[in-house]
């Protein structure tokens, strides 16, 4: 059954969700591009109030596709106590070989990793063999541009059925993200994705650098329960 993820952007966002916590807390900064990192004394302090009470992953922000970038700013945020760390593979030359120079970092670190794509960027699932190669836990789906497109506007519900089913295959877990809607779980759920993910949805307005709105989060999780999905 599906879970589901809320990004937010503060310790105080995080606590305006205690009556309705997702199965992850994801930190980023929605200001500072499609996974903007927070500062790591942000995480430390999420951190630090959501345990016990739920996972947290946390990006390590836009960055290009040079393996000994992204694994120092990995190691950094594994460092702070987070349950995942999400790097984005961004559509950039380099991106084959920075995935397998990843192998290294990824076998050595005692903490799962999450690829993150993008449907915007790329739309076949030829990647998800090298990711899985590579040592990466996870492969998530989101969108790059947030520019009010979503993730059902990129791929087709059966592109994304097959993401899902190759990520299974491969012993990855899968999560689906990406300006998504209330009304797209009834779309989503069917698929099995180990999770989905908000952020846009949670703000008023759609807006997702905008203030999160806790009776947002609590309209996600009580359409996520009539699926029976949410814990």
């Amino acid at each position: 059954m599906s879970k589901w993820l809320a990004s937010v952007q503060s310790l105080r966002e995080a606590q305006t969700l205690a009556d309705c916590l997702p199965d992850i807390l994801d930190l980023k900064n929605p200001a500072a591009g499609a996974l903007g990192a927070l500062p790591l004394d942000t995480v430390s302090d999420i951190v630090n109030w959501a345990s016990g009470r739920c996972l947290v992953s946390a990006t390590v922000g836009d960055l290009p596709m040079q393996a000994g970038i992204i694994a120092d700013a990995v190691q950094r945020m594994a460092a702070c106590g987070v349950d995942y760390v999400k790097v984005g593979l961004f559509a950039e030359p380099g991106l084959a070989a920075c995935i397998d120079l990843m192998q290294p970092t990824l076998q050595a670190l005692n903490k799962p990793v999450i690829a993150v794509l993008f449907a915007d960027q790329i739309h076949d699932i030829s990647l998800i063999d090298a990711i899985q190669q590579a040592g990466f836990a996870g492969v998530m789906l989101d969108t790059a541009s947030k520019n009010g497109q979503g993730l059902l506007d990129h791929w087709t519900a059966v592109e994304l059925g097959d993401f899902v089913n190759a990520s299974r295959q491969h012993g990855l877990l899968c999560g689906l993200a990406g300006a998504l809607k209330l009304q797209d779980i009834d779309r989503l759920e069917p698929l099995g994705a180990d999770y989905l993910g908000f952020r846009s949805a949670l703000c008023d307005k759609q807006l997702r650098t905008s203030t999160l709105n806790p009776q947002r989060a609590v309209a996600v999780r009580e359409r996520l329960q009539q699926f029976g999905l949410a814990s």
